[in-house]
C-alpha cells in the first residue's frame, strides 16, 4: 500500500467518525476494527498520530451533538433532541475521553456558555417561538448538566423550574 492510499483511507474512516451518528465511541471502535483486524480491511498498525486523529474526530462529534441540543436555533430542526440528550451525551464524552486518555480542552467552558445562552433565549422566547415548557428534562437533570459543566445552580435563571418537566 502507498502513503496516498493509506492517507485517503485513513481520510475517509475520519469522515466517517467524525459525522458518526449519536454515539460517536461506537464508529470509532468500528473504524478501528476495519482499519486494523477486519479480514477484509486494510490490515494497518497505527501510528499514535493516526489514533490521535481519529479520537478527536470522535470527540469533536460528542461536542457538536451536545453543543446541537442546547442551542434554541435548532429546536425546530429534525435533528434537535433536547437538554436531555445533551446530559446524556455528556455522559458519553466523559467516558470516552477518559476511556482513551483524550483532554475536554476548554469544550466544558463553551458547553456552559451555551446552556446558560439557550435557557435565556429560551424563555425569552417561551410560549412564543417555542413550548412555554421547553427543557425536556426535569430541573434535577437540568441542574445535573450545568453542575457538570462547571455551573451552580445559581447559575440557572429564577423559576427556570416552570420551563422543566416535572420531577
Amino acid at each position: 500500500m502507498t502513503e496516498d492510499e493509506r492517507r485517503e483511507i485513513l481520510a475517509d474512516e475520519w469522515l466517517m467518525v467524525r459525522h458518526s451518528g449519536e454515539i460517536p465511541e461506537i464508529t470509532f471502535h468500528a473504524t478501528l476494527y476495519y482499519l486494523t483486524e477486519e479480514k477484509d480491511g486494510p490490515g494497518l498498525t497505527l501510528t499514535d498520530s493516526e489514533l490521535s486523529t481519529l479520537k478527536e474526530a470522535a470527540l469533536e462529534r460528542y461536542h457538536e451533538i451536545i453543543l446541537r441540543d442546547i442551542s434554541v436555533e435548532n429546536f425546530h430542526k429534525t435533528i434537535y433532541r433536547g437538554v436531555r440528550r445533551s446530559l446524556y451525551n455528556w455522559h458519553r464524552c466523559k467516558v470516552f475521553a477518559r476511556r482513551q486518555s483524550v483532554e475536554f480542552g476548554d469544550f466544558r467552558e463553551k458547553a456552559a456558555r451555551s446552556l446558560l445562552l439557550f435557557l435565556a433565549q429560551g424563555i425569552k422566547s417561551a410560549g412564543q417561538d417555542i413550548p412555554e415548557q421547553f427543557i425536556n428534562c426535569s430541573l434535577s437533570e437540568l441542574e445535573e448538566l450545568a453542575e457538570e459543566l462547571g455551573l451552580g445552580p445559581e447559575k440557572l435563571l429564577p423559576k427556570i423550574a416552570q420551563h422543566c418537566l416535572p420531577d
